[in-house]
């Protein structure tokens, strides 16, 4: 492949790997991501519900690659992923670093891109759980926050490929923390993230989790498919955790080599001004919710790639 764009963390010597996880885990070769661009390019020239949709590759990549180049599959969730902007605008849509309570959240080092595993490239999020003040903030802020900080990694072509681990230290929580959610919101958030969000979430630690969080966690594990609950990892303890993740990634506080929290979060505050406007240029995209009309991703689809080679990924499963 040709030479990877730079990204927030480097992905020195890892060009390989990831050219690897793109064949083997995403089907995804020269010719094949060529047409299937191009293919979906056609089709949102031809959806009528789309509004200044972008149609950059490092945009249709996001739904591509999570698809394993399916383009039907891919383009249902791209009309998917505008539908929830538009239906959660509160969640969705202005994520600004800017904004007064974003900002807040962020200097409060709630969620912080720590670096990315050499072993897996992919990029490593560091949540802390009692960072986050739930007497001033509700569970929108809280969602909000996770969205900017998707958002702002997802058109990183080493994140779509490699994907993301979340690590969440629950040490500190409080019963705020869970009754900030309501049951409306806490659905609704799930719903859109495994439907909607094109991300390729590969791994998931909760570290420290209280006894009285136990239900609503069931509860979130509900919706969870059995792919997904493989993927979530508890820990009693931090030291469990450090058994668990190179020391090279975690941060100074959690007995790791890394930088600390504080000066991690800078680095990320400087990457998201950067992305200000990127950011912010999302609400420009509209999908007519109106629009009384089927969607017919398949068939439309299917006439623009009919007999080509991107129709042989139409009955993909998910990864």
């Amino acid at each position: 492949m040709a030479q990877r764009a730079e990204t927030f963390f480097p992905c020195d010597g890892l060009s390989g790997q990831l050219d690897q996880i793109a064949a083997t885990e995403l089907r995804e070769e020269g010719k094949l991501r060529d047409q299937s661009l191009s293919a979906m390019r056609e089709w949102i020239r031809q959806n009528g519900r789309l509004h200044r949709c972008r149609t950059d590759d490092r945009f249709l990549l996001r739904f591509l690659r999570v698809k394993k180049f399916s383009v039907p599959m891919a383009c249902e969730m791209l009309e998917r992923y505008l539908t929830m902007r538009q239906t959660y605008p509160r969640w969705f849509a202005r994520l600004d670093p800017e904004d007064p309570d974003l900002g807040a959240v962020l200097d409060a080092c709630c969620l912080v891109p720590i670096g990315r595993d050499p072993a897996s490239g992919r990029i490593v999020i560091f949540g802390v759980v009692r960072n986050f003040d739930a007497q001033r903030y509700n569970s929108d802020t809280m969602i909000r926050l996770n969205m900017l900080v998707a958002e702002a990694l997802l058109d990183e072509e080493a994140n779509q490929i490699a994907g993301f681990t979340h690590i969440f230290d629950n040490g500190g929580m409080t019963m705020a923390h869970v009754t900030c959610w309501t049951l409306d919101n806490l659905a609704g958030y799930l719903r859109s993230v495994m439907n909607c969000v094109p991300v390729r979430l590969k791994e998931n630690h909760f570290v420290s989790v209280p006894t009285f969080a136990a239900q609503i966690s069931k509860y979130c594990l509900s919706f969870a498919s059995e792919k997904l609950r493989a993927r979530i990892h508890c820990h009693s303890t931090v030291e469990e955790l450090r058994a668990k993740v190179s020391p090279e990634l975690l941060p100074l506080e959690y007995g790791g080599n890394g930088a600390t929290l504080k000066v991690l979060n800078e680095r990320f505050r400087e990457f998201l001004r950067s992305k200000r406007t990127t950011l912010l240029d999302l609400d420009e995209m509209e999908i007519d919710l109106k629009d009384p009309r089927e969607a017919a991703v398949h068939e439309d689809v299917g006439e623009v790639v009919a007999d080509g080679a991107v129709g042989s990924f139409r009955k993909l499963s998910i990864d």
